[in-house]
């Protein structure tokens, strides 16, 4: 069988670092496969206009039994090749799950 849900990942205003959350899909039964996929994203600078260098986004899963833990890697970085601005936003993730 099988199943979706979505997921929304909240970043908050981080400077210094790319971010990284993990939040989990709970099923009805045993996953036997899963996989995410990024449905949508909100991300930009908090404060001034700036221009972009590099922006990731990524998203990864593991199953424990009936609960698929999606982790999302997240970061915006401007053309000085650092963090040193401050960026938020958030990730819509589609868990699609083959189940027992």
């Amino acid at each position: 069988m099988i199943d979706f849900q979505r997921l929304r990942f909240n970043f908050p205003a981080t400077t210094g670092r790319p971010q990284s959350a993990t939040l989990a899909a709970v099923f009805g039964s045993r996953v036997n496969r899963a996989d995410a996929a990024i449905n949508g994203f909100d991300i930009g600078f908090t404060q001034s206009d700036h221009h972009l260098f590099r922006e990731t986004l990524d998203a990864s899963t593991s199953i424990n039994n009936n609960t698929v833990n999606v982790t999302v890697n997240f970061a915006l970085r401007d053309s000085s090749g650092t963090f040193d601005d401050a960026y938020n936003g958030f990730v819509d993730v589609l868990v699609i799950a083959d189940r027992a």
